[in-house]
């Protein structure tokens, strides 16, 4: 139809590869702002540590 050809191996690899990268790529952002996020919860946990008051002894 409309004078297509069909994708040869090469152009199938080349776009197969295009495709898993982008995901690749979607998937590491995901992981880099879970990454983020976590060091984020670690870093208010050790502030708040810092600063609450000594336990009262005696």
């Amino acid at each position: 139809m409309g004078g297509e050809q069909p994708l040869s191996r090469l152009d199938a690899l080349r776009f197969t590869r295009r495709v898993v990268e982008q995901q690749a790529v979607r998937q590491l952002g995901l992981i880099d702002r879970g990454i983020a996020e976590e060091e984020r919860r670690e870093a208010e946990r050790r502030q708040g540590e810092r600063m609450r008051p000594a336990p009262r002894t005696g």
